[in-house]
């Protein structure tokens, strides 16, 4: 009960400095990525908007989950050790699991209030459908959740400043969202490049999203590649464990 509580204390800690930090923020964060829907939903389309749309929800959905990964925790890890909060963390006796095991469930909640907005807005908006299985849709998220949140806390770990990883964030999350099939799909690439961006561990966890989600197609159609995100986690996670310095 102990840890629990650490836990949702740390959690709703995280929620209170996001609100502090710039209450305006939380507005963006849910309206952008709509604001990318209705956009590329009209500039794409060239017949009925479903199709566009339907490509695009569980890509910007996608890429939403990188910028989660490299600047949600990134740039946030970064900050906090600049401003001396992580030096405060690690002086108390919570583990150092909880406080990124509460990281990660506020990045998550936040990208299921992303989620759901974009769904709906895609289903009322431009009908788009998703027809995949409840829980294979969710374990994909969870794994792609962290893969991203284990290399973005490497980004944390190896910028000095806010101002780093905030660069290091942008030249990571910009070029993988459009070249891992979220906004534009890559199979209009030659076929050469389009093969090397599929073995990005971003266009794998943004295609298999997208065709459990929005086609339906079983998850065990996909076990290497969700193999290989495990494996991109685990890689994140061991090298995080290595370089992250509280001071």
């Amino acid at each position: 009960m102990k840890l629990l509580r650490m836990f949702l204390i740390q959690t709703k800690m995280n929620f209170v400095w996001y609100f502090q930090r710039d209450g305006e923020l939380i507005f963006w964060t849910l309206a952008m990525p709509v604001f990318f829907l209705v956009l590329f939903s009209f500039a794409f389309s060239t017949g009925p908007n479903s199709r566009a749309s339907g490509f695009l929800v569980p890509g910007i959905i996608g890429a939403q989950v990188l910028s989660s990964g490299f600047w949600g925790v990134g740039v946030m890890l970064a900050t906090f050790r600049e401003k001396h909060l992580l030096r405060r963390v690690y002086l108390t006796p919570m583990p150092p699991w909880i406080f990124f095991a509460a990281l990660v469930a506020y990045r998550m909640t936040l990208l299921a209030a992303q989620a759901v907005i974009l769904i709906a807005v895609g289903s009322i908006v431009f009908h788009v459908h998703v027809i995949g299985r409840p829980w294979e849709i969710v374990a994909v998220l969870l794994l792609g959740t962290a893969t991203f949140v284990s290399l973005g806390t490497i980004v944390g770990s190896l910028a000095r400043t806010t101002e780093s990883a905030n660069n290091i964030a942008s030249v990571l999350t910009v070029p993988l969202a459009f070249l891992s099939d979220a906004y534009i799909p890559i199979d209009r690439f030659p076929h050469a490049v389009s093969s090397a961006l599929r073995l990005l561990p971003s266009t794998q966890f943004i295609d298999t999203f997208r065709d459990v989600s929005i086609y339906g197609a079983p998850l065990s159609h996909y076990g290497a590649w969700m193999g290989m995100l495990a494996l991109w986690t685990v890689a994140g996670t061991l090298v995080s464990a290595r370089t992250f310095r509280w001071l």
